[in-house]
């Protein structure tokens, strides 16, 4: 409670909306790629989501940051600084898929069944691995 406290003296200044523009830049860049790869692609690893998060929400972090307590900048970085999320979701996506791609063989077990679950219509039943397998004679 002490930081957000500390920090609404710095921003004192700053327009209630472009505050608020900026803490969702912050959500943006760190949840949303994660709950959509997440959610839409099988690949993403724990260590794809750590490092996005970590670059995504780091970046918009460090430009809020410049933003509120730097002095004003001006042209293209002013505009950046000013509205990271344009950039910083990206990166944060970029970042996820190039480090699932790297540790892919880290996705856990049991994930595209899980996903099948997720996306297919709640009145399906599947078939339990070990049964769909003794049926089929062998593992896929």
């Amino acid at each position: 409670a002490g930081v957000p406290c500390l920090l609404s003296l710095a921003v004192v200044h700053r327009p209630v909306a472009d505050v608020v523009v900026l803490a969702f830049a912050v959500a943006a860049s760190s949840f949303s790629p994660l709950l959509l790869l997440g959610i839409w692609w099988r690949g993403l690893t724990p260590q794809g989501a750590v490092a996005g998060l970590l670059v995504g929400g780091g970046a918009t972090i460090g430009a809020v940051a410049l933003t509120i307590v730097g002095h004003p900048f001006g042209g293209w970085p002013g505009a950046l600084l000013s509205r990271p999320a344009a950039w910083s979701v990206p990166l944060a996506f970029a970042v996820m898929i190039g480090t699932s791609l790297l540790t892919r063989r880290s996705i856990p077990r049991g994930t595209a069944r899980i996903l099948v679950r997720l996306h297919a219509p709640e009145g399906l039943v599947l078939p339990r691995r070990d049964s769909a397998a003794r049926d089929r004679g062998r593992w896929k």
